[in-house]
């Protein structure tokens, strides 16, 4: 199991059927095999379907904390598609929102608090080797200021750019957050911010610890190279001055920046057909980016062969009070000194443009629109093609967009920025704005300087790579103004500013290792290009402090304490904070808030659950009512269709037709030696929905959920299982992401020895076991169920369980009306497993009552596909309605039927949505004072109708109960609240009790007796609102007295194995129930 939670081993899905029996995984996933592109095909779906950005960067770290070789293939192969929600634009927004939609830590945090014991902290890093750490302090994140330690975003997506740009293997990348405090008032207010909530430490004391960090990371990781992100200009050119000539460390604001636009002046200059030497550049913005780019600028003018003195000149500067000339130069900061011209001050950027007259403009100020029409047509005037580069992060900060530029300037200008934009058509004419990304330049020279063992990185390189970068543009690419190559081309533009800086390295005496004999080949060795795990390294003992964060069970997430961090090797792995289950649950309930579409809840759901499951169960059970419709019903039928392009990662097993004769060798793969309820399913009669196969997972999975959050059965004591025997459904069979058999459903004695081998197997597995039937076909769930109830611990959710919680809703209407049982008679829009299995318990009440079985069964008529069900159609009906075929003419329409039998209510089982219409209700109104109008049929789509219909064509009459939840519906000034018969009231108290009770056997009194004392949760003020079940949030204590009444049942008919007096049964069920918590010590398995 551990090989599918480990994102660095995990292939899922592609993982062959040798591979699965090696590692103990076969039946704890899908039967279907996938090749890697048809993976990437179904992330790439997935990532499709989202429309928000910042979901779009929630699903891409979800799939790399996941499956990190999936990861890196679908951003290799869609590059240019992924790289805004990788990094710019959208880690601006994430990282302004790194708290709220914090999931899982990547990287190191190394907070102050850590002083003295850095090194210490670094131990609890997992690999052994790192050859990039990109480290930040969070002061001056993009243009965004002072983000604190959610600049974490910035060190995590610029190592993944590593890694799928320059192939650099990601188990040697380390982000790394130093935490130092903020002095960001919002941050120290936000309840959810992961750092220290203190001001940000400054001086000596700053500077000792940052060095007690570097120092740290280059004694632990020999060679490797440190890229300084996003500090603040502060100490960003002073701690880059310190370290430049002390270790192999760069820049990136800096240098990096200054790289990717030299490049692209080379382009623009080479477009103009001018020479270097006669632009002259006028910069709105003075801080790490401007400086170093005319840095860079001025080497390259210098090594063109122009004075130092001149070549500066070609570089002016504004910042927030103007013209950085020499009359400033009492209050300016050191890096902008050597910009600090002899000129007379000037406020102005427009003064400024129009007395220097620049030839480019290059905008690194974070202010947008400040490059308005006023200022482009002011470059049109002073050139013939002006260069405009806003090059500010994100897109909300750039001094202009592409199609302004490309408009006011009518296509004259050559144009570059930060942020990625579409092509503009001008006069006919598309301009494809080029990127100045630094993903560009950054991935070569970390390939590059990896390659080389390259003890520092210069100037000199950074002007290199530039060059390199530049020669990949073609005449095509400037033909549409585009002086960047495409990003599709990001990894050979990388492989060769790689060979760049290793032929620099070697030339310099800056390298430790000897240059290769075929260059090429070396680097392309050096390159990651996300080969699966081996079956070999799969199988490597995980390691310890990653796998307590990767386990579901025993992961705590950011409420690991202090004692418990050190203790299990995690302090630094996750953000300083301590947080409480309660902090988590707010959190947790924020994101999920914040998706609109029922299907994105029900992910993130199982996505959450896949990652704490103490977090989830805690988070559903204190807001189980807003759950539930998107843990089952109605969301979990669009779940089911759906399972496949959706898939992500596999809960329980999977008992495959192809196993057959070796089950228990599959059921041994199973990781937890008790189990109390299996949940089973064949996947034939999925809901109403028909034959899903294998997308029928979400069943068995959806109800174990609703077992342990209504019922307390501990999540380790729950398996789904589905069991594969193919499917006919053509449309499953065509899809192309179906993750079953692709073959006809198995019949007859075949299917029935094979379901028996599965079924005995369990038992013998995991004596005591309660095995729940669930959505298997009209054909087979009978008779399974009449075969297996007297030999196992079992029963049919879909025949007694929705029986149950049918009887219940009726004992209330009856109570509402103020008749008797007897009096009623029953009418039911289908006669499947649902409608034979309410009138066979009815049957039994009425029975209990001490009427006859014949008069009983009576009160009972069933409506097919064919017309009622009379005893002159015996000869064609299915064994489980002979029972019901009365003595009686054939008629054909169930309206016709209603207006000659006169019920008292009728119950839709038909999955025949809207056959109640207003006709048939008020029909209903006619026969009676109170009708009950049962429209049971899941999902939603599927119902006979809606509350709103019931209500308001009754006109507030109807005793009403659904499948599916509906709103509440006010008609002439009254609330009605619609009862929802869901199964969920029925069988987790059930389960409870069969497992205190340790039940041999089901009966059907057991189901009687659970909707009883049910029915008698509900109130006379749920009446008066005529509400027919209790408040879902009084879930758990139902449950509890369902149990209580089985475990007495059981006992008074001799099924109980367990003992229990009235005095303790109390005490037992609720000792048997779990309630989500971090209590107790951690220990992995």
């Amino acid at each position: 199991m551990q090989v599918l939670q480990d994102p660095t081993k995990n292939a899922g899905l592609v993982f062959d059927a040798n591979q699965r029996t090696e590692l103990g995984i076969q039946g704890l996933q899908p039967p279907a095999v996938f090749s890697w592109e048809e993976e990437v095909a179904r992330a790439t779906h997935q990532f499709g379907l989202l429309e928000n950005p910042l979901d779009k960067y929630m699903f891409l770290m979800s799939l790399q904390n996941r499956n990190e070789t999936l990861f890196y293939r679908v951003v290799m192969q869609n590059v240019t598609e992924m790289m805004p929600f990788i990094y710019t634009p959208t880690v601006g927004e994430a990282c302004q929102k790194y708290g709220p939609i914090y999931q899982e830590a990547r990287g190191m945090y190394i907070s102050f608090k850590d002083k003295g014991s850095v090194k210490k902290v670094l131990d609890n890093w997992p690999q052994p080797k790192v050859d990039i750490v990109v480290i930040t302090d969070g002061e001056r994140i993009l243009g965004l200021g002072d983000l604190g330690t959610y600049g974490m975003g910035i060190p995590v997506g610029k190592l993944n750019l590593y890694t799928a740009c320059g192939g650099i293997h990601p188990d040697r990348c380390l982000p790394v957050t130093i935490d130092v405090g903020t002095n960001t008032q919002s941050l120290i207010d936000d309840k959810f911010y992961t750092g220290l909530k203190e001001p940000r430490v400054r001086g000596a004391e700053y500077e000792a610890f940052v060095d007690e960090v570097l120092m740290g990371l280059v004694e632990k990781f020999p060679g490797v190279l440190i890229q300084f992100e996003d500090f603040g200009n502060t100490t960003a050119f002073g701690l880059l001055e310190n370290y430049r000539n002390k270790i192999c460390t760069f820049n990136d604001d800096i240098q990096g920046t200054a790289s990717v636009a030299l490049a692209g002046l080379f382009s623009a200059v080479r477009a103009k057909g001018t020479s270097f030497k006669d632009e002259l550049f006028l910069f709105q913005g003075a801080g790490e980016a401007g400086t170093g780019i005319a840095d860079l600028i001025v080497a390259q003018l210098v090594a063109e062969g122009m004075s130092l003195e001149d070549a500066r000149k070609k570089c002016w500067l504004v910042d927030s009070k103007g013209l950085v000339v020499k009359s400033r130069l009492a209050g300016l900061q050191h890096h902008k000194l050597n910009y600090a011209h002899e000129h007379e001050e000037v406020r102005d950027f427009v003064d400024a443009m129009k007395i220097l007259k620049p030839t480019g403009i290059i905008g690194v100020s974070a202010q947008p629109k400040v490059f308005n029409k006023e200022v482009v047509e002011l470059m049109c005037e002073l050139n013939e093609r002006p260069i405009i580069f806003p090059l500010s992060n994100p897109t909300s900060k750039a001094e202009c967009t592409a199609e302004e530029a490309f408009t006011w300037s009518k296509g004259k200008v050559l144009f570059a920025s930060g942020s990625p934009f579409d092509p503009v058509v001008v006069d006919g004419k598309t301009h494809v704005p080029g990127q100045g990304n630094n993903a560009y330049i950054f991935p070569g020279v970390g390939l590059g300087a990896n390659v080389a063992g390259a003890k520092h990185i210069t100037d000199d390189m950074m002007r290199i790579a530039a060059r390199a970068l530049a020669d990949e543009v073609t005449a095509a690419d400037l033909e549409t103004n585009c002086l960047y190559p495409p990003l599709s081309e990001i990894r050979r533009v990388s492989a060769n500013i790689a060979k760049a800086i290793v032929q620099e390295a070697n030339d310099k005496g800056l390298a430790n290792k000897p240059m290769p004999a075929d260059l090429d080949a070396a680097v392309k060795a050096a390159m990651y290009s996300a080969e699966p795990p081996s079956t070999t390294s799969a199988k490597a003992d995980p390691l310890k402090n990653c796998a307590l964060l990767r386990n579901p069970g025993l992961n705590r997430g950011l409420a690991f304490t202090v004692k418990e961090r050190e203790e299990h090797s995690l302090q630094g792995l996750l953000p300083p904070v301590v947080w409480s289950l309660d902090l988590l649950v707010a959190q947790t309930k924020w994101q999920f808030e914040r998706l609109t579409e029922p299907l994105a809840k029900f992910r993130f759901l199982m996505d959450l659950q896949n990652r704490s499951e103490t977090l989830f169960y805690k988070f559903v059970i204190d807001n189980v009512t807003e759950m539930m419709p998107f843990i089952y019903t109605p969301t979990v039928g669009e779940a089911c269709q759906k399972y496949g392009p959706i898939y992500q990662e596999a809960r329980g097993m999977y008992i495959s037709f192809k196993d057959k004769g070796s089950v228990k060798k599959v059921l041994d793969n199973w990781p937890q030696p008790k189990v109390d309820i299996v949940v089973i399913t064949d996947g034939e009669r999925i809901l109403g929905l028909g034959d899903l196969g294998t997308y029928g997972m979400g069943i068995p999975v959806g109800k174990l959920n609703l077992y342990t959050a209504c019922g307390g059965i501990h999540p380790d004591r729950c398996l789904p299982v589905t069991i594969d025997v193919g499917t006919n459904t053509q449309s499953l069979i065509d899809d192309k992401f179906y993750t079953g058999l692709k073959e006809p459903r198995v019949r007859g004695a075949e299917y029935e020895a094979f379901v028996d081998e599965v079924l005995m197997g369990l038992v013998e597995k995991f004596p005591g076991v309660l095995i729940q039937f669930e959505d298997f076909g009209n054909t087979t769930a009978f008779g399974l169920l009449e075969n297996y109830r007297n030999k196992i611990c079992t029963f049919n959710d879909d025949i007694q369980g929705t029986a149950s919680v049918a009887l219940a809703g009726l004992f209330s209407a009856v109570r509402a009306k103020g008749t008797s049982f007897k009096d009623e008679l029953f009418l039911f829009q289908g006669a499947g497993e649902a409608g034979t299995g309410i009138a066979d318990l009815i049957v039994a009440q009425l029975v209990a009552e001490g009427m006859s079985l014949e008069d009983a069964r009576k009160k009972c008529w069933l409506v097919d596909s064919k017309g009622l069900v009379v005893k002159s159609r015996l000869a064609g009906l299915q064994h489980h309605k002979l029972n019901y075929a009365h003595e009686h003419e054939e008629v054909r329409d169930f309206v016709d039927a209603m207006k000659i039998l006169k019920p008292t209510g009728i119950i839709g089982v038909s999955a025949q949505p809207k056959v109640f219409n207003k006709e048939v209700v008020e029909l209903m109104c006619e026969l009676n004072e109170r009708p009950i109008i049962f429209p049971l049929s899941n999902p939603t789509s599927k119902a006979e109708c809606t509350a709103e219909e019931a209500f308001t064509w009754s006109k507030g009459k109807v005793l009403f109960a659904s499948g599916s939840p509906f709103d509440p519906v006010v008609v002439d000034g009254k609330t009605h609240v619609p009862g929802q018969g869901n199964n969920a009231y029925i069988f987790p108290g059930v389960g409870l009790g069969a497992n205190v009770a340790g039940a041999k056997h089901i009966t059907d009194d057991m189901m009687r007796i659970a909707a009883r004392a049910l029915a008698d949760e509900v109130t006379a003020a749920d009446l008066e609102t005529n509400c027919l079940y209790p408040p879902l949030s009084e879930i758990r204590r139902v449950s509890a007295n369902i149990a209580k009444a089985i475990v007495q049942e059981a006992q008074a008919k001799g099924l109980a194995t367990k003992v229990w007096t009235e005095a303790t049964i109390d005490a037992g069920v609720a000792a048997a129930m779990y309630a989500p918590s971090f209590g107790g010590p951690v220990a992995l398995p």
